[in-house]
């Protein structure tokens, strides 16, 4: 069994539960009004994604040593 997908899924739902809890907490800090409201949630909706593929990466690196 490859070790580094379930370790890799369980990375990503962790990051993102406490991604998820920095982006409400800093929404506090964001001014109340509509487009500083959509580009801070457009931005933080996307930025999660780099760190995923990151592991996602990392976890696929593993099937090639997996012969036979």
């Amino acid at each position: 069994m490859r070790w580094r997908s379930p370790l890799a899924g369980l990375v990503i739902i962790a990051g993102l539960v406490l991604y998820v809890i920095a982006v409400v907490s800093l929404a506090d800090f964001v001014p109340d009004h509509i487009l500083a409201e959509t580009v801070y949630y457009l931005v933080a909706g996307i930025v999660w994604i780099w760190p995923a593929v990151s592991v996602i990466g990392w976890a696929r690196r593993d099937e090639g040593s997996d012969v036979g």
